[in-house]
């Protein structure tokens, strides 16, 4: 019992809303510094503690920068549906569907489209 009272208290912080914040934050800052698999990974993290349309906008976003677009699309989507009036997102997803479709027909990857997204 006293163990897992123990581990209980060692893993609380990381349920905790802070947490969320932290993560979100984080990835914030590493997307500006261009760090986009860390970005992901902490935005990856914020939506394991709590799944809202920033945090799924934010990986989309870092999902594009890296070049999985399905992926990117997928997390537009789940973001689109816990938020469907966010003006920001929908604009981000226009945004990302144009120039993808662009992408396709000039062979291009698209890399740096995501530097032009809105990170919450």
């Amino acid at each position: 019992m006293r163990n897992f009272v123990l581990l209980l208290l060692f893993f609380l912080p990381f349920c905790s809303p802070n947490f969320y914040h932290y993560n979100i934050d984080l990835g914030i800052k590493s997307a500006k510094m261009r760090l986009w698999k860390e970005a992901l990974y902490r935005f990856k993290r914020a939506t394991e503690i709590k799944k809202t349309a920033q945090a799924y906008n934010n990986m989309a976003v870092a999902y594009e920068a890296l070049g999985n677009f399905k992926k990117a699309k997928k997390c537009y989507k789940k973001a689109l549906e816990l938020a469907p009036k966010d003006r920001e997102i929908k604009a981000n997803y226009a945004i990302f569907l144009e120039l993808s479709k662009e992408g396709r027909k000039t062979g291009e990857s698209g890399k740096t489209l995501s530097e032009k997204r809105k990170r919450k």
